[in-house]
């Protein structure tokens, strides 16, 4: 979970109105507002070669970095760029509608991966515009979409089985909301992987005796493997540490066997540790 909004609004930051307007809040406040645009836009402009570059090891068995390079990626993670899942559907439909301007782009992580170009990342409001300039050079980029469209191509995503991730660019403001499936970057490459925050809640077994062993939905819905079955005892168990708190299981198990709950036990990109929340949501 994003430990900047317990600790400063206890708030879930992707729904505050102030993460869409860049000049807002705290954001690089020392700095005057054409600055911070500037700055922000130059390192805008440096992300996708870096988040490429790390998406080309996708599905291979990295291990982390250490020294300089892991200081590196974790506080790049952690004021640069990064992501949180979103717990719900529902809630991805609220960050579209805080939006004003939209722009459909290809997913830098599948493309890195060689999964070829798949439009259904959004950039949001500065992003958006950013990437409209960009297109004029490189026209491949993506296209400006509308409110509608965008909601349309969150729910094509979803009935695929797809999770949604909103990400932040300079903490924490959000820069899109992304459709993401095994291509994911932070499922799979340790140092991004720092970057990719669980949502605020995460799933828990509710109707163990529900269950039924020949049943498997739970099972090919969960990205990172989180849900274990004992086919012997009929029982589902959760591992919370793995469960990234996407909705999929709960959404797709037509028997009501799973429930969300607020998540206690949280990974700290600042710390590398595993981390138990004290303020309640």
């Amino acid at each position: 979970m994003c430990q900047y909004c317990l600790k400063h609004s206890n708030k879930v930051w992707y729904l505050e109105k102030d993460s869409y307007d860049i000049n807002s809040g705290n954001f690089m406040k020392i700095l005057p507002g054409k600055v911070r645009k500037w700055f922000y836009d130059f390192i805008s402009s440096q992300l996708d070669n870096i988040v490429d570059s790390q998406t080309e090891s996708i599905g291979t068995e990295n291990e982390p970095y250490t020294g300089l390079m892991r200081w590196f990626f974790n506080y790049f993670a952690k004021n640069i760029i990064g992501g949180q899942v979103v717990p719900s559907f529902h809630d991805a439909l609220k960050v579209i509608d805080m939006g004003d301007d939209f722009f459909l782009h290809y997913c830098s992580c599948k493309r890195g991966a060689g999964g070829g170009d798949d439009y259904r990342c959004i950039f949001i409001n500065h992003n958006a515009h950013r990437q409209r300039k960009m297109s004029t050079v490189n026209k491949d980029k993506g296209r400006f979409i509308d409110k509608d469209e965008a909601r349309n191509i969150l729910r094509e995503h979803r009935r695929k089985g797809l999770f949604h991730t909103v990400m932040w660019g300079m903490r924490p403001k959000v820069s899109c909301i992304c459709n993401c499936d095994h291509y994911c970057a932070g499922l799979y490459v340790p140092e991004i992987r720092w970057g990719l925050l669980p949502s605020i809640k995460v799933s828990r077994v509710k109707n163990r005796d529900n269950c039924e062993p020949d049943c498997n939905i739970c099972l090919e819905t969960c990205y990172p493997k989180a849900i274990v079955k004992d086919e012997k005892e009929k029982i589902i168990k959760v591992d919370q540490t793995k469960c990234i708190g996407c909705h999929l299981c709960i959404e797709n198990c037509p028997k009501g066997v799973f429930e969300f709950e607020p998540r206690r036990i949280y990974y700290d990109v600042i710390t590398g540790k595993t981390i138990e929340r004290t303020i309640p949501l």
